[in-house]
């Protein structure tokens, strides 16, 4: 059974880029402003945009960067038929041949781009699995972006924070240049500044990784800010509990909207509007989005309300892993459906609910337990900062039990384990109660903000491990 997107079906350019939308805009508002720097409200026009952007096109030009090279600078080589790998600054090893500053020299003359070609390739999370190479064209690049805008009003700031290497923040800055506005940058997360930036330019939307959103729900410095004016907190990457939502709704007035997406789709396929959300939802299907539920076990089509594996087929999805036949042959369905490996359903009313990651859900005595859900209650507690659940062991029986890591807030008295683990049993069905919880410093996260819950669980592997060597040894 096909889900289709409740939205009227949108146009997508066949013949435009994300570097053509720049130039467009760089020759009708040329003096609108692009780029400002959060810290020193330093400004690039899209005139000057356009400009730098040209410079560093004809410095790689000059060095022989050629079609189907790979680049770090975003908009530059798109004009030369390159590849943009955007790189986390702590990937010491990015495989680079050539770091360069040019400037003053002439734009090369170059044939039309191809909206075909290949023009980015970010890396799919290492969360679950080694990264592999996205290949994602010019046209779904530009696809994602008109999809995505077409249900939102213009902004008069956007908030750009989150690591640019990262997909969410990657679909933020096309879409911002797609509908020419302006995007104040800020290269890292520091509350303070963070806070006063939003109050600055007075933000409405706010675009944040999951842990943020919690700091906003539980932090007391922001207590310290008006946010009046802020009304909505968008977030992806990582399902928000309902319990989350409430929070921030009581304390700052704003609805969070939750979206859904992958590297492979160049961003989005699901997000939440003003006048179209649900609790605990990641929103409806974008336009010209379809989608698929199928059975864990079967592999048969689910229909609305049941759960399965999540699949969807868009205009902005990937060509494929690159240099990777295998992966590509596990993604992708025969009728051009991609695989997610996310577990989730689909309710009568068209709304996306994600549970789970495939790879992470935990089995207990045969019943299947989110490690999502456990953590949404977690970070309820008010002594609770963060969690992260993960596979455990009974020592008596060797069967999966529910594994809790959590970190206090600041000042948190008295707390103990087996109050919270009674604390979530009270709000739980019995199945998916925590059975073993430990204290913890801090949960370990990419730069994009992402719980990296593989550590936590290679730590409890070990740990496993060691009380198994423990107990050989005594006998």
């Amino acid at each position: 059974m096909i889900f289709t997107s409740p939205h009227p079906k949108i146009p997508i350019p066949q013949d435009q880029t994300i570097w053509s939308m720049l130039e467009l805009h760089a020759r009708e508002s040329g003096h609108k402003p692009a780029f400002i720097c959060g810290l020193t409200e330093k400004t690039l026009t899209f005139a000057q945009t356009l400009e730098k952007a040209k410079a560093i096109c004809a410095g790689l030009s000059a060095h022989g960067i050629k079609r189907g090279d790979v680049r770090t600078a975003s908009f530059s080589p798109l004009a030369l038929g390159a590849l943009c790998g955007i790189l986390d600054s702590a990937d010491v090893d990015g495989g680079c041949r050539l770091h360069l500053i040019a400037k003053k020299l002439p734009f090369p003359n170059l044939p039309p781009m191809d909206p075909t070609d290949v023009v980015a390739l970010p890396f799919s999370s290492g969360t679950t699995g080694r990264p592999k190479g996205v290949e994602l064209t010019g046209r779904a690049m530009l696809a994602t972006a008109a999809q995505t805008s077409s249900l939102e009003d213009d902004l008069t700031y956007v908030l750009g924070m989150l690591p640019f290497f990262h997909i969410l923040a990657t679909l933020i800055f096309h879409a911002t240049i797609y509908k020419a506005l302006p995007m104040v940058i800020l290269p890292r997360f520091e509350p303070e500044t963070f806070l006063r930036v939003v109050v600055k330019y007075k933000m409405a939307k706010l675009s944040l990784a999951p842990p943020l959103v919690l700091f906003m729900a539980k932090h007391p410095i922001v207590d310290k800010f008006d946010l009046s004016h802020v009304t909505v907190l968008a977030s992806g990457g990582a399902p928000l509990g309902k319990e989350l939502e409430h929070a921030i709704m009581k304390r700052l007035g704003a609805k969070v909207l939750q979206g859904y997406g992958m590297t492979e789709f160049a961003g989005a396929v699901s997000n939440s509007t003003d006048t179209h959300a649900r609790d605990g939802s990641t929103g409806r299907l974008l336009p010209n989005v379809e989608m698929k539920v199928k059975d864990l076990v079967t592999d048969a089509d689910l229909h609305a309300n049941q759960t399965g594996e999540l699949l969807f087929r868009t205009p902005s999805m990937m060509k494929g892993y690159y240099n990777n036949p295998e992966a590509n042959r596990a993604t992708f369905t025969e009728d051009g459906f991609v695989r997610t490996g996310d577990i989730g359903y689909i309710d009568e009313d068209g709304y996306v609910f994600i549970v789970d990651r495939l790879k992470e859900l935990i089995k207990y005595k045969g019943h299947q337990v989110a490690p999502a859900e456990l953590e949404d209650v977690l970070n309820h507690h008010s002594s609770v900062a963060d969690s992260c659940c993960v596979r455990g062991k009974d020592p008596e029986t060797g069967e999966e039990i529910p594994k809790a890591f959590v970190v206090l807030t600041e000042g948190a008295k008295d707390v103990s384990e087996g109050e919270l683990m009674d604390f979530v049993a009270e709000r739980v069905a019995g199945f998916k109660r925590v059975r073993e919880l430990e204290f913890i410093a801090a949960i370990p996260k990419s730069l994009a903000g992402k719980v990296l819950r593989k550590e936590l669980q290679d730590l409890q592997n070990h740990k496993i491990q060691q009380a198994k060597l423990r107990l050989q040894s005594r006998l």
